[in-house]
């Protein structure tokens, strides 16, 4: 049986000459079967043995659209390579049907700055359009994948995202709430105006600049405001950011009071939905056009998160 298969694969690959690469190959040759692999691409994968001179190439020419380099896994992916240890295993490095590198930069990286061959199986012509939609490993984060889409601000939008669909859950309170990548890129590119998520990271950016709160859940409540109301939304936000509010009352300068104090009895932490309910009831008592008050100000861990209004 074993020469019956024997024959079936030598007639299959009769006449056929499978394209290999080698690091001792001269450089010109090795980018050159590459580059072929990468436009005719083959059904299965490849091994390939990655010069550091081709790595690097292939990271200033065809890296495309990927995720932050990881400086912790390159340097782990130095030592195995330097040390001897690094061995073939099932995972690949990935070109896309747009002929771009999809996945391997960190592997790449490791070649060029240990100078040490880099042996890996690859893949080549991978969807890139469902790539990008992909859950793509648990290391890949919501940031990175919208890195890899190309949205600007990334960090922020993928953890702004994350929140809105926390506050206009049934239970906006739900602060440990998980989302898939997939989930995350889906609510953003189906339900999410792209162009008012930025001004609201913007806005969000300019407290942050002054007052140090995180830009995520501040963000996407200024993007529910702003449904809401931009112009207040806008003038709210600008007022907290600068301190210009009039009066000791004003919502957001009293917000900015009462966000400090409790931060300050607590060793500069608070917790993330006193946080956010101090926000939304300063806003109500803004977009009302009322002054704000202790008791209206007052917020537990265990109380309900207030209702947006507007």
């Amino acid at each position: 049986m074993s020469s019956n298969i024997s024959a079936i694969r030598s007639a299959a690959t009769e006449g056929k000459q499978e394209r290999k690469i080698k690091a001792s190959m001269p450089l010109s040759e090795q980018i050159a079967t590459l580059e072929h692999l990468i436009h005719n691409s083959p059904t299965n994968s490849r091994v390939i043995e990655f010069s550091p001179k081709l790595a690097e190439h292939v990271l200033e020419n065809l890296s495309g659209k990927n995720r932050k380099r990881k400086p912790t896994k390159i340097k782990e992916y130095v030592n195995s390579l330097q040390s001897g240890a690094w061995g073939l295993t099932g995972d690949t490095i990935k070109f896309g049907d747009d002929f771009k590198l999809k996945d391997g930069q960190n592997r790449l990286s490791a070649s060029v700055r240990s100078n040490k061959p880099l042996l890996t199986h690859v893949v080549f012509g991978i969807d890139s359009q469902l790539f990008d939609r992909m859950d793509i490993g648990k290391n890949r984060s919501g940031a990175d994948v919208f890195t890899i889409t190309g949205v600007s601000y990334a960090n922020h939008v993928a953890a702004a995202v994350r929140w809105l669909l926390i506050f206009t859950s049934k239970d906006p309170g739900n602060r440990g709430a998980q989302f898939t990548n997939e989930e995350l890129l889906k609510a953003y590119q189906d339900g999410i105006d792209a162009d008012r998520l930025e001004q609201s990271i913007q806005a969000a950016l300019a407290v942050r600049k002054t007052m140090g709160h995180p830009v995520g859940p501040l963000a996407a409540l200024h993007y529910v405001f702003a449904k809401r109301d931009q112009h207040k939304a806008d003038a709210f936000f600008d007022e907290w950011a600068t301190g210009r509010a009039k009066g000791a009352r004003a919502p957001s300068r009293y917000l900015q009071r009462m966000l400090a104090a409790k931060l300050a009895a607590a060793n500069n932490r608070i917790h993330e939905n006193v946080r956010n309910a101090l926000i939304i009831k300063a806003w109500n008592a803004y977009v009302e056009g009322h002054s704000a008050t202790k008791a209206g100000m007052e917020h537990a861990v265990s109380d309900p998160m207030p209702k947006i209004k507007g």
